[in-house]
């Protein structure tokens, strides 16, 4: 692989990583109930209520997306997303996050083309520790070696010791 290729392929990898890990999760999520029903809104025929029930579930009803309106606008005028930028502890890599969420990965081709394997592979797990999106090096569990039958059980394990999916003001 090429020095200015790596960082791509290194961050499309990481994406794919929380791909499967978001699967491997939801595979194994139980069942949810229903989501939950429109406020006003139910199986009866408007024709059966009064004329006072019929009025007070269709101003509840439209409260309801007069709120919804109130919050996406709020939302729009919001002020801009928190946009950083985290090097790697030896500055072969920076990591550009937006609201807590990676959105690229960037090296020099030059540097990229002369550290070792194991240097390198150091420098990429403590990028990703100093981001928020892993663990400490020190600390990443090392899963047992075993046969890959059906490889739910070994993603499982392995992306477990993870921090894919921490709450961020609400939105996840």
């Amino acid at each position: 692989m090429r020095p200015e290729a790596f960082p791509a392929a290194l961050y499309n990898t990481y994406i794919t990583a929380i791909q499967r890990a978001l699967a491997v999760e939801s595979a194994h999520r139980p069942q949810s109930p229903s989501s939950p029903p429109v406020p006003g809104a139910s199986s009866v025929d408007p024709a059966e209520l009064s004329l006072e029930e019929f009025m007070a579930r269709t101003r509840s009803r439209l409260d309801a997306i007069d709120a919804e309106y109130d919050a996406i606008r709020r939302q729009e005028q919001a002020p801009q997303v928190d946009m950083t930028e985290i090097r790697s502890p030896l500055g072969y890599l920076t990591m550009r996050v937006r609201d807590g969420g990676p959105i690229a990965i960037h090296g020099d081709p030059q540097a990229l083309d002369n550290p070792s394997d194991t240097v390198l592979a150091e420098d990429i797990l403590h990028l990703f520790a100093r981001a928020g999106f892993g663990v400490e090096p020190g600390e990443r569990p090392r899963p047992a070696a075993r046969p890959r039958s059906s490889g739910d059980d070994a993603d499982e394990e392995y992306f477990g010791g993870f921090k894919v999916l921490r709450k961020r003001g609400g939105n996840g």
